[in-house]
């Protein structure tokens, strides 16, 4: 199984998101966090004992710098789903007996990260907004379901 990475939103609920990047590097899945998106400080720091993040990581993280979130190796992933209200831009993952939901289209009450990550694609961020990417995502997820697929044979 082949690298790949994409930009990706973590969902939580009904509003929240953080984005990052999605990243399969051939035997494990992890989501490294590029800002706090619509996550309070309160929040994140619920992931932090959650996700039992180093320390560090809640404050990298609220500096809008690259921290990597949720690591799971191809054992510790069982399954996952693209509910149809996605329109194949979204997926459920379960790690580790936990279903985590990402968005591979930028949810609309959230804006980029404020930098420019020159190894993993480009984030606009800031003002002026770059439209939101919806078949980019939908190709993300495609991806990402035959990556998948091929995980859990």
């Amino acid at each position: 199984m082949t690298a790949f990475e994409s930009r990706a939103w973590l969902l939580e609920g009904a509003t929240k998101s953080i984005p990052g990047m999605l990243h399969w590097d051939g035997n494990a899945l992890t989501f490294v966090a590029c800002g706090p998106g619509k996550f309070s400080e309160h929040d994140i720091q619920g992931l932090a004992d959650r996700f039992a993040m180093p320390d560090g990581t809640c404050a990298a993280i609220l500096k809008e710098e690259p921290s990597p979130l949720l690591r799971a190796s191809k054992g510790e992933i069982s399954a996952y789903k693209m509910p149809w209200y996605y329109f194949k831009g979204g997926i459920h993952i379960t790690i580790r007996n936990q279903n985590y939901k990402f968005s591979f289209i930028r949810p609309q009450n959230t804006v980029e990260p404020t930098y420019y990550l020159e190894d993993q694609y480009r984030w606009a961020g800031g003002a002026g907004q770059e439209d939101v990417d919806v078949l980019g995502g939908k190709a993300a997820g495609a991806q990402w379901k035959q990556l998948l697929e091929n995980i859990l044979v």
